[in-house]
Order: structure tokens, then sequence, then C-alpha cells
């Protein structure tokens, strides 16, 4: 009987030791699962970025209206990204009256700036900080790029190409993850995956 007691405790034991084992591995199952969606959801807006940006540089040079990236924040506190075709004064179709002076500062649908046409918005991780994007221009004439400080005027044939690669950060540490760059002469965007070339020179930015 003594024998047969024992063995039945050890039995429960061994029952309990191992439904704690599995319940351990099933967390770490469920955490790697999680890793595994927010990498592939980055992934995912990564490339529609880069899209989006190529999108943005063709529209400006096939339509020769200025085309700038817009940063902006819905009502559920989701951040989304999309391109702006920007209109031109009404007496200055092709000249330097562009974009009209509307939308130099405020975004399409605002403080009267009624935009040509508008890409369709992509919505951006959590994880991922894309407003270094946002004021991104290109002109209509060629396509070259430009890029001022968000909330100035932005997309003027005076202002600066971007000085250096925007960056795309993780907002959880501020490292640096990814960079947008923009040849300051074609304006053809370029996505730099820091975190598999971090010898790339242009990964240095501070």
């Amino acid at each position: 009987m003594k024998t047969r007691r024992a063995r039945a405790g050890l039995t429960t034991l061994e029952i309990l030791v191992t439904v704690a084992i599995a319940g351990v591995f099933a967390s770490m199952a469920v955490m790697n699962m999680d890793i595994v969606k927010r990498r592939q959801s980055e992934r995912n807006a990564l490339r529609e970025i880069s899209s989006l940006a190529n999108q943005a540089r063709t529209y400006a040079r096939t339509s020769q209206y200025p085309v700038r990236l817009s940063v902006a924040t819905n009502v559920m506190g989701s951040t989304l990204l999309r391109w702006e075709q920007l209109p031109c004064d009404a007496a200055h179709r092709w000249g330097d009256s562009c974009p009209a002076n509307a939308c130099l500062t405020n975004a399409c649908g605002k403080g009267g700036c009624e935009c040509v046409a508008q890409g369709e918005a992509i919505s951006i991780p959590a994880t991922l900080d894309a407003s270094a994007l946002n004021g991104l221009c290109w002109l209509g004439r060629g396509g070259a790029p430009r890029y001022q400080a968000p909330g100035s005027a932005t997309c003027q044939v005076a202002g600066q190409p971007p000085q250096q690669p925007l960056r795309i950060t993780q907002s959880k540490d501020g490292k640096l993850d990814h960079v947008l760059q923009v040849d300051g002469l074609t304006g053809k965007p370029r996505m730099v995956d820091c975190t598999q070339q971090p010898v790339d020179p242009i990964c240095n930015i501070q």
C-alpha cells in the first residue's frame, strides 16, 4: 500500500510539473508569435512606404504638379501616411506659384487647401516612427525633391532637398532601424535596412 501511495503521489507531482512546463512553453510560443507578427507588420509597412514614395515621385513627374507625403493620425489613434497632389494657383498652372499658397502649410482639405488628388493611406505600425517623412515633396518639374521641417512651408522651388536620409526609428528605444534616402537631384527614394546593413554610411546619421 505504501508503495502504491508513493507512486500515486509521484504521478500527481509529475502531472503538475508537466502542466507547468507546458504552460511556460505555451507562453513562450505566444510571445514569439507576437514578435513574428510585429516584425511582419513592420516589413509590410516598410515595403509600402518605399512603394508610396516612388508613387509620389512618379505622379509629380507625370502630372507636373508637386506631390508631398503627409503623416496624420486618425480618430482611432493610428498613424497614416499618404501622398497629396498639390494644386497650383489658378493663374499659374505651370508657373512658379505652385503649390497654391493655401497648401504651403495646410494639409489637404484644411485651410482652403483643395488637393488635385490623394493617394490611398497606408497604416504605420506603432513600433515605427515615420514622422520624418512628413513634408517630403517632389516638385512637378522633373520630380526634384524638397524637404522642410513639418509645419513650415513645403514644396517650393526655393526649398532645399533632403540634407540627409530620413529616419524611420523604432519608437520603443529610438534605435535606428530603417532610413529613406532620397537622391537630391533625381528624387529617387531608396529604403535602407540599417539592421542588416549597419556598415552603410547613411546608417551613421545622428
